[in-house]
């Protein structure tokens, strides 16, 4: 531990200890320090008016205090077990996390091979062996874009003739849709957001297209831009008929 990051360190746990009403301190000194699981956690042994105290904090942890009174009489008690909490809120976690793609279904009817299409796309990622696998997921993701253009174009029959757009026309349609979806002056930064990630997707994938110097970051951009893209089409769609 260096001592910039002791002085750092105390300061974050006095001021988390005020924040759980711990206070009047009269001592506070790292008890024991483990590295068992890759990065350092420290046990801060801490003596306060209302009785003592261990704080756990470190690499990758959140911080968190532990009465030495009753349950937790040593620092590697204390550490025991917030380590096991902590493994078990991350393994929470990643079993509820999505990935972005997840998104991109909803409950929206008509879209289901779009999903179908960019997840075959997310899978392609990982077995990437030259230029023309990179290639080939940037054009499933343009592919996919039109077919949102297609989809937004059947449920706004008018849309076509009334902006003088063609059915392949991704951009104008989808920026149409956003004209009419998040209309007002209180959506106008909405509005602004929206059409420049509508931008991004389909350059981005025009791009992955036609370049052979592409790598397999710029192609897990151009998936994550279209998903975005086809996930916030649909949330301002909700937003629109006002659901929640």
């Amino acid at each position: 531990m260096t001592p910039e990051y002791r002085v750092e360190a105390e300061k974050n746990i006095t001021s988390y200890l005020a924040g759980n009403d711990v206070n009047g301190i009269k001592y506070m000194q790292v008890e024991q320090t483990f590295d068992d699981l890759g990065g350092e956690v420290h046990v801060w042994n801490v003596k306060a008016d209302d009785g003592n105290w261990w704080v756990v904090e470190g690499e990758g942890v959140p911080m968190n205090l532990y009465t030495q009174n009753e349950f937790y009489f040593s620092a590697d008690e204390a550490y025991s077990f917030h380590m096991g909490f902590t493994q078990r809120l991350q393994a929470r976690h990643h079993q509820t996390f999505k990935h972005v793609i997840d998104e991109v279904p909803l409950d929206i009817d008509g879209v289901k091979s779009i999903s179908r299409r960019l997840n075959s796309a997310a899978l392609k990622l990982n077995d990437v062996s030259g230029p023309e696998d990179l290639q080939s997921i940037g054009l499933t993701c343009r592919e996919s874009l039109i077919e949102l253009a297609g989809i937004l174009a059947q449920g706004n029959p008018a849309l076509l003739k009334d902006h003088g757009l063609k059915a392949a026309d991704f951009k104008g349609i989808a920026k149409a849709v956003i004209s009419i979806y998040a209309a007002g002056r209180q959506n106008s930064n909405l509005r602004k957001r929206c059409r420049n990630l509508i931008e991004a997707a389909w350059d981005q994938s025009s791009e992955v297209v036609h370049s052979p110097n592409k790598n397999v970051p710029d192609a897990k951009i151009c998936l994550l831009f279209t998903c975005s893209a086809v996930s916030v089409i649909q949330n301002i769609f909700l937003k629109y008929l006002g659901r929640l």
